[in-house]
């Protein structure tokens, strides 16, 4: 499967029904940066304009603490969409992170802790 299939995030952030929400995306990976954004936003708002830092460990407990949250996948040789998990979504959060560091955008500010 390509990473630029269309994506569809489907995300339901609290047990109320009302919650559901979803949004669609080129690619696998411009849904992973929605979810990290989503995380951002959430840590600016506690920071009160302060630096905003986090590690794959704390997008798992935000992705934990969202009532449900999954991915659909465009497959074009079945034409289909595939449905993935938060476990799956968790993988790929760490691999796109893990890759990120490795291998900086020109510009990006990458902070490895160990």
């Amino acid at each position: 499967m390509s990473t630029s299939s269309h994506t569809i995030l489907l995300i339901q952030t609290s047990p109320r029904l009302d919650s559901r929400t979803w949004a669609d995306y080129e690619s696998i990976t411009d849904a992973l940066d929605a979810i990290c954004s989503m995380y951002e936003e959430f840590l600016s708002k506690k920071a009160a304009g302060g630096p905003v830092t986090y590690d794959v460990s704390q997008v798992y407990e935000f992705l934990d603490k969202l009532s449900d949250v999954s991915l659909m996948i465009f497959n074009r040789e079945t034409g289909q969409y595939i449905g993935r998990t938060r476990a799956w979504i968790k993988q790929q959060v760490y691999e796109m992170m893990r890759g990120r560091c490795e291998h900086p955008k020109s510009g990006e500010k990458v902070i490895v802790g160990y």
